[in-house]
């Protein structure tokens, strides 16, 4: 499912990126700029957490309205005519320029800022729009009326969906009243009508977005870069999924993970979880529109808790503490084959296996030609770690995801026995000679290299082990303003004349060659 080739690459969220002109939160518009940075750093891979629409004002990625389309907070506004023929940044009125020039210059994204002002000004560009192009009739018009026509699968729903949610001041949809909650067709008719210019707004975001990621899709196969996205396993309990497909996504249990070594009784994460059975009625329609409509916009995908495809933990009245679906060994194995084939099938997969994982769920990835990771600090039996250049072909290597501390973090607060440990199975920590908690330059670089000398074809990255900082994008199981905020120090206009990520690149494409990638 993944072509055979040996190559690495960079894993940064979208929103992480900065630029000269953005509005507080990163944009495709920096894109082509990281990519200029990957070639010379010979990195050909860049691995971004979902693009996916979000719940209203929720900066957590996962926390996904829909299965289908991107989230309009990373558009470009100044890629958009009717914003920049209005004036552009130069429209702004003293508070818009002070909530801009507050978030462009915070140190986090301050999503109380971007969320207001960013909205704010996409309203005023389509209600430009609307007044010219739309009712003109002109050629952005009919582009838009296309994409309307191609895309109503998933988007006349979506759509509606938020219109009907923001009139309802966001109340999750199973209090909203009972004719629309339940999709009643008139009831439907009637709030398409009312809320016509909402949901033409909704689906206006939709385009603009989908037209600017194209163009970036475009930008990396020019400069030979693949793009992997992060596809979370499920949809959000208030999503336009659940609302329109509720026999599919189903609400009457509660999707989490079942007892491990870090939680005697688990995790409940009050999710939705898929009706697998009923899926196949229909020959898994659903599911391969999702898998198609990804691959559309990536060459990869991170298959998110992948194990979830071969069996859900959930919780409801017949088993309030949990239980697999399906129950038995054999029908989860038959289930998770059967639906890793589907969702291979448009683009390549590579599987999130970390935690919990039944060996047969590995072995049958394996076989199915599906990379697993290999978290280089976690690959070890008891006290012994394994060697990375024994590591398979077929696995992805890294030094660490969204969900963990940066490297050098790991590396200050690791035992001592843990730092001796992975230097004898790594030559290029061995030539070091003794080690401490001090991460130098020196244990930096060696740690990248080690990953790159790894057996793994795939090798990635996080940016900030790139540059060896600590900042971190997530705490699992924590709230807070730290969380999905993070933002790379410099602009992405800079990156190839800034010193600290000037020589990153410079050091990073020789190693890469010489692990050939």
């Amino acid at each position: 499912m993944v072509r055979a080739e040996r190559l690495s690459g960079i894993l940064l969220p979208v929103f992480s990126l900065r630029s000269r002109t953005d509005l507080g939160v990163g944009d495709f518009g920096a894109l082509p700029h990281l990519f200029a940075w990957m070639e010379r750093a010979q990195q050909r891979m860049l691995m971004v957490l979902p693009l996916l629409p979000t719940a209203h004002h929720d900066p957590s990625p996962y926390a996904t309205r829909s299965a289908f389309g991107l989230n309009s907070l990373f558009i470009d506004l100044n890629a958009v005519p009717e914003f920049v023929e209005g004036g552009g940044l130069g429209q702004l009125n003293p508070e818009e320029r002070a909530a801009a020039e507050e978030a462009r210059t915070a140190e986090r994204v301050r999503y109380d800022r971007v969320f207001w002002l960013k909205g704010h000004l996409l309203r005023r560009a389509f209600d430009r729009f609307f007044e010219g192009a739309w009712k003109g009739d002109g050629e952005p018009a009919r582009q838009l009326k296309r994409y309307l026509s191609e895309q109503s699968r998933w988007l006349d729903a979506f759509s509606l969906f938020q219109a009907i949610s923001r009139r309802e001041e966001y109340r999750p949809f199973w209090e909203w009243p009972k004719p629309l909650r339940d999709r009643n067709p008139q009831a439907l008719a009637e709030a398409g009508q009312q809320l016509s210019h909402e949901v033409l707004y909704q689906s206006w975001l939709q385009w603009v977005a989908e037209s600017q990621w194209q163009k970036v899709r475009e930008e990396a196969r020019r400069r030979k870069i693949l793009l992997c996205g992060d596809e979370p396993f499920i949809i959000g309990s208030d999503s336009a999924d659940c609302w329109a497909w509720p026999t599919l996504l189903r609400r009457d249990a509660r999707l989490g993970v079942p007892p491990d070594a870090f939680s005697a009784t688990g995790q409940d994460w009050g999710l939705p979880y898929f009706d697998f059975g009923e899926m196949a009625k229909d020959d898994n329609a659903w599911l391969r529109f999702r898998a198609e409509k990804s691959a559309s916009y990536f060459d990869l995908r991170r298959v998110d808790h992948a194990v979830g495809y071969f069996r859900q933990w959930i919780r409801d009245g017949q088993a309030p503490t949990g239980r697999f679906l399906p129950p038995l060994e054999p029908d989860q194995r038959e289930q998770g084959e059967r639906i890793f084939k589907l969702i291979g099938a448009s683009a390549g997969v590579v599987a999130e296996d970390l935690g919990m994982v039944p060996p047969w769920a590995r072995e049958t990835l394996t076989r199915l030609g599906v990379p697993g990771y290999r978290v280089l600090r976690w690959e070890r039996d008891n006290d012994q770690y394994r060697d990375p250049r024994q590591y398979p072909a077929m696995s992805l290597v890294t030094s660490g995801t969204h969900d963990t501390d940066t490297q050098r973090e790991w590396w200050e607060t690791a035992s001592d026995a843990e730092r001796a440990g992975l230097a004898r199975v790594s030559p290029e920590l061995q030539s070091l000679g003794p080690l401490s908690a001090e991460y130098t330059a020196a244990v930096h670089q060696a740690l990248l290299r080690t990953a790159l000398q790894a057996g793994s074809n795939i090798c990635l990255f996080p940016w900030q082990d790139v540059l060896g900082t600590r900042d971190r994008i997530n705490l699992p199981g924590t709230m807070g303003e730290r969380n999905w905020s993070y933002r790379i120090a410099q602009d992405a206009e800079e990156l190839l004349t800034h010193p600290e990520t000037r020589v990153a690149a410079e050091r990073l494409a020789p190693w890469t060659s010489n692990a050939g990638r």
